[in-house]
């Protein structure tokens, strides 16, 4: 039975207020593990209806931040708000900006942050001290 249908409308989803968070090494299955982490995490604060959008945009984010900076570790932390979801992916490499635009209809790679700026109903990157940088997305439902 989907216990999301038995909430009222005005009950907030489980969860509402917290957030989540996972660090994992900096290797190739780490795209792949952080975004079925999102949608597990989705999935049980009732935000199911939001997974497709946040698999494709963690798994852009979080591969931009494996293939594009030298950091060991990755960190993937899921915000939960009544009114939208937020990813935010943080990296040790501050210097290296995600790049976007100007790409052919060929182009075979670099499209991950076009892709992150159509599913995601809002998205940036920012620098947290001279150390840190993060790329976050939010996920509003409906």
């Amino acid at each position: 039975m989907n216990t999301s249908a038995l909430r009222h409308a005005d009950e907030p989803a489980p969860g509402v207020g917290l957030s989540y968070r996972m660090v994992a090494p900096s290797r190739a299955d780490t795209p792949r593990i952080a975004r079925d982490w999102v949608v597990s995490v989705l999935r049980s604060a009732g935000y199911a209806g939001l997974e497709e959008r946040a698999r494709l945009c963690a798994s852009e984010v979080v591969t931009n931040a494996y293939r594009h900076t030298d950091t060991a570790e990755i960190a993937v932390e899921v915000a939960l708000a009544r009114d939208r979801v937020t990813v935010y992916v943080s990296d040790c490499a501050p210097e290296h900006w995600p790049q976007g635009g100007g790409l052919g209809v060929f182009a075979t790679c670099g499209r991950g942050l076009a892709l992150v700026a159509a599913c995601a109903d809002d998205w940036a990157a920012v620098a947290q001290g001279g150390s840190v940088k993060v790329v976050w997305f939010s996920l509003v439902p409906g």
